[in-house]
Protein backbone atom coordinates (compact mmCIF):
# COMPACT_ATOMS: atom_id res chain seq x y z
CA UNK A 1 0.00 0.00 0.00
CA UNK A 2 1.16 3.34 -0.66
CA UNK A 3 2.47 5.24 1.96
CA UNK A 4 0.92 8.99 2.60
CA UNK A 5 4.36 11.01 4.02
CA UNK A 6 2.40 14.19 4.30
CA UNK A 7 1.98 15.29 8.28
CA UNK A 8 -1.10 14.77 10.09
CA UNK A 9 -2.89 18.04 9.47
CA UNK A 10 -5.08 19.55 7.19
CA UNK A 11 -5.65 23.13 6.23
CA UNK A 12 -8.82 22.55 4.34
CA UNK A 13 -12.14 21.56 5.98
CA UNK A 14 -13.27 18.54 4.00
CA UNK A 15 -16.42 16.30 3.89
CA UNK A 16 -16.93 13.57 1.71
CA UNK A 17 -20.15 11.52 0.93
CA UNK A 18 -20.49 8.14 -0.10
CA UNK A 19 -23.37 6.51 -0.72
CA UNK A 20 -24.93 2.51 -0.78
CA UNK A 21 -27.43 0.09 0.26
CA UNK A 22 -27.78 -3.25 1.91
CA UNK A 23 -27.88 -5.17 -1.39
CA UNK A 24 -24.23 -6.20 -1.75
CA UNK A 25 -24.59 -4.91 -5.30
CA UNK A 26 -23.23 -6.86 -7.69
CA UNK A 27 -21.67 -9.27 -5.04
CA UNK A 28 -18.91 -7.88 -3.47
CA UNK A 29 -20.19 -4.30 -3.38
CA UNK A 30 -20.14 -4.40 0.42
CA UNK A 31 -15.85 -5.10 0.33
CA UNK A 32 -15.44 -2.46 -2.36
CA UNK A 33 -17.16 -0.14 0.06
CA UNK A 34 -15.34 -0.84 2.90
CA UNK A 35 -11.97 -0.76 0.99
CA UNK A 36 -12.65 2.36 -0.25
CA UNK A 37 -13.83 4.26 2.68
CA UNK A 38 -10.43 2.86 4.74
CA UNK A 39 -7.92 3.92 1.77
CA UNK A 40 -9.67 7.09 1.48
CA UNK A 41 -10.03 7.80 5.73
CA UNK A 42 -6.07 7.20 5.82
CA UNK A 43 -5.32 9.70 2.91
CA UNK A 44 -7.72 12.14 4.68
CA UNK A 45 -7.47 11.47 8.06
CA UNK A 46 -8.80 15.11 9.06
CA UNK A 47 -11.85 14.68 6.81
CA UNK A 48 -15.48 14.30 7.98
CA UNK A 49 -16.77 10.89 6.42
CA UNK A 50 -20.59 10.71 5.70
CA UNK A 51 -22.23 7.20 4.30
CA UNK A 52 -25.74 7.92 3.13
CA UNK A 53 -27.86 4.36 2.86
CA UNK A 54 -31.26 4.72 0.36
CA UNK A 55 -33.93 2.58 1.07
CA UNK A 56 -32.54 -0.28 2.76
CA UNK A 57 -33.90 -3.82 2.17
CA UNK A 58 -36.15 -3.78 5.65
CA UNK A 59 -35.42 -7.65 6.11
CA UNK A 60 -32.07 -7.25 6.08
CA UNK A 61 -29.29 -5.43 8.78
CA UNK A 62 -28.19 -1.91 6.98
CA UNK A 63 -24.66 -1.83 5.66
CA UNK A 64 -24.50 1.41 7.77
CA UNK A 65 -24.41 -0.91 11.07
CA UNK A 66 -21.43 -2.44 9.58
CA UNK A 67 -19.54 0.29 8.46
CA UNK A 68 -20.21 1.92 11.75
CA UNK A 69 -18.94 -0.99 13.88
CA UNK A 70 -15.77 -1.17 11.15
CA UNK A 71 -15.45 2.38 10.72
CA UNK A 72 -16.23 3.97 13.47
CA UNK A 73 -15.13 7.62 12.23
CA UNK A 74 -17.59 7.59 9.27
CA UNK A 75 -21.22 9.53 10.41
CA UNK A 76 -23.45 7.49 8.97
CA UNK A 77 -27.32 7.43 7.97
CA UNK A 78 -30.39 5.56 6.83
CA UNK A 79 -33.27 6.57 4.53
CA UNK A 80 -36.24 4.83 5.68
CA UNK A 81 -37.96 3.27 2.64
CA UNK A 82 -40.75 5.21 2.30
CA UNK A 83 -39.02 7.82 0.55
CA UNK A 84 -37.66 6.04 -2.86
CA UNK A 85 -40.98 6.41 -4.80
CA UNK A 86 -41.36 10.04 -3.74
CA UNK A 87 -38.34 10.51 -5.63
CA UNK A 88 -38.04 7.58 -8.76
CA UNK A 89 -40.82 5.37 -10.23
CA UNK A 90 -37.89 3.29 -11.70
CA UNK A 91 -35.35 1.91 -9.34
CA UNK A 92 -34.57 1.06 -5.84
CA UNK A 93 -31.22 2.93 -5.43
CA UNK A 94 -31.15 6.96 -5.68
CA UNK A 95 -27.72 7.86 -5.85
CA UNK A 96 -28.40 10.81 -6.11
CA UNK A 97 -31.05 12.13 -3.70
CA UNK A 98 -28.87 10.37 -1.28
CA UNK A 99 -26.09 12.03 -1.89
CA UNK A 100 -27.92 15.26 -1.43
CA UNK A 101 -28.55 14.16 2.26
CA UNK A 102 -25.16 13.91 2.19
CA UNK A 103 -24.27 17.50 1.68
CA UNK A 104 -27.20 18.96 3.98
CA UNK A 105 -25.20 16.44 6.66
CA UNK A 106 -21.82 18.00 5.71
CA UNK A 107 -20.04 20.45 8.47
CA UNK A 108 -17.09 21.35 6.00
CA UNK A 109 -16.60 23.84 4.05
CA UNK A 110 -15.79 21.83 1.19
CA UNK A 111 -18.03 19.15 0.06
CA UNK A 112 -16.56 15.97 -2.45
CA UNK A 113 -19.35 13.67 -3.35
CA UNK A 114 -17.86 10.68 -5.17
CA UNK A 115 -19.22 7.00 -5.33
CA UNK A 116 -18.39 3.33 -3.10
CA UNK A 117 -15.76 1.72 -5.34
CA UNK A 118 -13.46 5.28 -6.07
CA UNK A 119 -10.07 5.20 -3.70
CA UNK A 120 -8.55 8.70 -3.94
CA UNK A 121 -4.75 8.89 -5.05
CA UNK A 122 -2.51 10.15 -2.56
CA UNK A 123 -2.04 13.08 -5.07
CA UNK A 124 -5.61 14.36 -4.78
CA UNK A 125 -5.57 13.80 -1.57
CA UNK A 126 -2.71 16.19 -0.73
CA UNK A 127 -4.37 18.72 -3.25
CA UNK A 128 -8.09 18.61 -1.51
CA UNK A 129 -6.15 18.73 2.14
CA UNK A 130 -2.93 21.01 1.68
CA UNK A 131 -3.56 23.73 -1.72
CA UNK A 132 -5.60 26.79 -1.35
CA UNK A 133 -9.01 26.02 -2.79
CA UNK A 134 -11.15 28.21 -4.45
CA UNK A 135 -14.86 28.73 -3.89
CA UNK A 136 -15.56 29.48 -7.55
CA UNK A 137 -13.67 25.87 -8.76
CA UNK A 138 -15.24 22.69 -9.44
CA UNK A 139 -12.51 20.45 -8.87
CA UNK A 140 -12.77 17.15 -10.65
CA UNK A 141 -10.66 14.30 -10.99
CA UNK A 142 -9.59 11.25 -13.75
CA UNK A 143 -11.54 8.45 -12.93
CA UNK A 144 -9.18 4.91 -13.88
CA UNK A 145 -10.92 2.09 -14.60
CA UNK A 146 -9.40 -1.47 -13.23
CA UNK A 147 -10.32 -5.04 -12.68
CA UNK A 148 -12.85 -6.16 -10.00
CA UNK A 149 -9.72 -8.12 -9.12
CA UNK A 150 -7.10 -5.42 -8.04
CA UNK A 151 -7.98 -4.81 -4.85
CA UNK A 152 -4.69 -3.49 -3.24
CA UNK A 153 -4.86 -0.49 -5.22
CA UNK A 154 -1.33 1.16 -6.41
CA UNK A 155 -1.01 5.13 -7.41
CA UNK A 156 0.37 5.84 -9.79
CA UNK A 157 -1.94 3.54 -11.37
CA UNK A 158 0.29 0.81 -13.84
CA UNK A 159 -0.80 1.03 -17.34
CA UNK A 160 -0.99 -2.21 -17.26
CA UNK A 161 -3.78 -2.00 -14.89
CA UNK A 162 -5.78 0.46 -16.58
CA UNK A 163 -8.73 -0.87 -18.19
CA UNK A 164 -9.98 2.65 -19.21
CA UNK A 165 -9.88 6.36 -18.72
CA UNK A 166 -12.12 8.61 -17.91
CA UNK A 167 -10.87 12.65 -18.19
CA UNK A 168 -13.47 15.04 -16.69
CA UNK A 169 -14.12 16.98 -20.13
CA UNK A 170 -13.95 14.02 -22.64
CA UNK A 171 -15.85 14.64 -25.80
CA UNK A 172 -18.40 16.10 -23.25
CA UNK A 173 -21.40 18.76 -24.29
CA UNK A 174 -19.41 22.28 -24.08
CA UNK A 175 -16.05 20.62 -22.96
CA UNK A 176 -18.16 20.86 -19.60
CA UNK A 177 -16.03 18.61 -17.05
CA UNK A 178 -19.46 15.90 -17.05
CA UNK A 179 -17.63 12.77 -17.65
CA UNK A 180 -17.96 10.16 -15.06
CA UNK A 181 -18.73 13.54 -12.44
CA UNK A 182 -20.41 11.28 -10.22
CA UNK A 183 -17.46 9.62 -9.23
CA UNK A 184 -15.84 12.91 -8.12
CA UNK A 185 -17.01 16.14 -7.74
CA UNK A 186 -16.05 18.70 -4.97
CA UNK A 187 -16.79 22.31 -4.79
CA UNK A 188 -17.71 24.90 -1.61
CA UNK A 189 -20.84 24.37 0.55
CA UNK A 190 -21.86 27.50 -0.87
CA UNK A 191 -21.57 26.37 -4.36
CA UNK A 192 -23.96 23.08 -3.69
CA UNK A 193 -26.42 25.57 -1.92
CA UNK A 194 -26.79 27.83 -4.81
CA UNK A 195 -27.54 24.77 -7.15
CA UNK A 196 -29.78 22.88 -4.04
CA UNK A 197 -27.29 19.83 -4.82
CA UNK A 198 -28.38 17.18 -7.53
CA UNK A 199 -31.69 18.00 -9.08
CA UNK A 200 -34.18 15.57 -7.43
CA UNK A 201 -36.94 16.39 -10.23
CA UNK A 202 -37.82 14.05 -13.43
CA UNK A 203 -39.27 11.25 -11.46
CA UNK A 204 -38.48 8.72 -14.38
CA UNK A 205 -34.67 9.51 -14.87
CA UNK A 206 -31.91 8.48 -12.84
CA UNK A 207 -28.58 9.14 -14.85
CA UNK A 208 -27.06 12.39 -16.42
CA UNK A 209 -28.10 14.32 -12.86
CA UNK A 210 -24.15 14.48 -11.85
CA UNK A 211 -23.83 16.10 -15.39
CA UNK A 212 -26.48 18.56 -15.19
CA UNK A 213 -25.34 19.39 -11.30
CA UNK A 214 -21.85 20.62 -13.75
CA UNK A 215 -23.58 22.06 -16.15
CA UNK A 216 -25.63 24.53 -13.15
CA UNK A 217 -22.45 25.41 -11.35
CA UNK A 218 -20.40 25.86 -14.90
CA UNK A 219 -22.77 27.94 -16.66
CA UNK A 220 -25.49 29.04 -14.75
CA UNK A 221 -22.50 29.96 -11.92
CA UNK A 222 -19.89 31.31 -13.96
CA UNK A 223 -17.43 28.56 -12.44
CA UNK A 224 -14.77 27.40 -13.78
CA UNK A 225 -13.13 23.69 -12.89
CA UNK A 226 -9.62 22.13 -12.23
CA UNK A 227 -8.44 18.34 -12.41
CA UNK A 228 -6.72 17.42 -9.70
CA UNK A 229 -5.37 14.27 -10.55
CA UNK A 230 -6.21 10.52 -10.76
CA UNK A 231 -8.59 8.26 -8.70
CA UNK A 232 -9.45 4.33 -9.06
CA UNK A 233 -12.62 2.75 -9.83
CA UNK A 234 -12.93 -1.00 -9.93
CA UNK A 235 -14.84 -1.77 -13.01
CA UNK A 236 -17.91 -4.27 -11.73
CA UNK A 237 -20.16 -6.02 -13.67
CA UNK A 238 -23.10 -4.12 -13.72
CA UNK A 239 -20.78 -0.60 -14.08
CA UNK A 240 -22.28 1.92 -16.56
CA UNK A 241 -18.53 1.57 -18.02
CA UNK A 242 -19.04 -2.43 -18.17
CA UNK A 243 -22.94 -2.30 -20.28
CA UNK A 244 -23.04 1.34 -21.80
CA UNK A 245 -26.61 1.84 -22.22
CA UNK A 246 -27.58 -2.16 -22.06
CA UNK A 247 -28.16 -0.89 -18.48
CA UNK A 248 -31.89 -0.92 -16.81
CA UNK A 249 -33.60 1.42 -14.85
CA UNK A 250 -31.40 4.47 -15.46
CA UNK A 251 -34.22 6.27 -17.55
CA UNK A 252 -34.04 8.01 -20.71
CA UNK A 253 -30.02 7.55 -21.86
CA UNK A 254 -30.79 10.36 -24.33
CA UNK A 255 -32.18 13.26 -21.90
CA UNK A 256 -30.45 16.09 -22.62
CA UNK A 257 -30.97 18.29 -19.40
CA UNK A 258 -29.19 21.60 -20.67
CA UNK A 259 -33.14 21.57 -22.69
CA UNK A 260 -34.73 21.78 -19.36
CA UNK A 261 -36.05 24.49 -17.46
CA UNK A 262 -34.76 22.94 -14.12
CA UNK A 263 -32.55 25.64 -11.81
CA UNK A 264 -33.13 24.32 -8.27
CA UNK A 265 -34.67 22.03 -6.29
CA UNK A 266 -37.69 22.59 -3.45
CA UNK A 267 -36.21 24.03 -0.44
CA UNK A 268 -36.71 20.96 1.59
CA UNK A 269 -33.97 19.23 -0.59
CA UNK A 270 -31.91 16.58 0.70
CA UNK A 271 -34.60 15.38 3.32
CA UNK A 272 -33.79 18.32 5.15
CA UNK A 273 -37.07 17.91 7.30
CA UNK A 274 -37.16 14.04 7.77
CA UNK A 275 -37.19 13.30 11.59
CA UNK A 276 -33.68 11.75 12.77
CA UNK A 277 -33.71 9.09 15.40
CA UNK A 278 -30.81 7.58 16.96
CA UNK A 279 -30.18 3.27 16.70
CA UNK A 280 -27.15 2.18 17.36
CA UNK A 281 -25.17 5.12 16.49
CA UNK A 282 -26.39 5.25 13.11
CA UNK A 283 -28.79 8.00 12.31
CA UNK A 284 -32.36 6.91 10.71
CA UNK A 285 -34.36 9.73 8.66
CA UNK A 286 -37.92 9.18 8.99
Amino acid sequence: MPNDNTVNSCTNGLSIVVTGRNDNYDGNFDDRLIRALSRNILYLPDAEFIYVEWNPISDKTPLANKIKSLLPKVKCYVVHPKFNKTYCTIDEFLEYPAKNVGIRKACKDYILCTNSDVIISPQVANSMRFSKLDKNVVYRATRVDISIDNLDVVFPIPEKDILGLNEPAGNTPLSLPTNASGDFTMVHKDAWNRITGYCEEFPGQRIYKDGLAIYLLMKNNGMSWKNLGQISHWRHASSWSSLYHKRAKVGDIHWNYMKTDFTRNKDSWGLIEAVEEERDGVIWLT
